[in-house]
């Protein structure tokens, strides 16, 4: 197959991840979903601390998926590998948030 289809494919992937982890994040935030969340990470979580961890957490969740998506949106447009510098940016910012939640709340 040509590049361009490849680039295509990989872009439609990084856009339907963006959508998984926007919805998830939105989910977690708004919701407080704490059960999409793995058990361990919120099990010392108490009850006037969960709706903060739940916004931080959803918010890292949220970035991750904009990342994703305008690498999607980037890579099926400009055919590069330099396309995936807003995932790249998006997973770091966001799993640092996510991270930072997980240390401040689960103890």
């Amino acid at each position: 197959m040509s590049d361009f289809i490849w680039f295509f494919v990989i872009g439609i992937l990084f856009i339907l991840l963006c959508l998984l982890f926007i919805v998830l994040g939105f989910l977690i935030w708004k919701k407080q979903k704490m059960n999409l969340i793995i058990s361990n990470h919120c099990e010392k979580v108490s009850e006037e601390n969960k709706q903060k961890y739940c916004m931080i957490f959803g918010i890292g969740m949220i970035v991750i998926g904009i990342g994703f998506g305008l690498s999607g949106i980037c890579t099926i447009f400009l055919h590069s590998i330099l396309t995936f510098i807003p995932m790249t940016i998006g997973l770091v910012i966001g799993l640092v948030m996510i991270i930072l939640a997980v240390v401040k709340y689960n103890r």
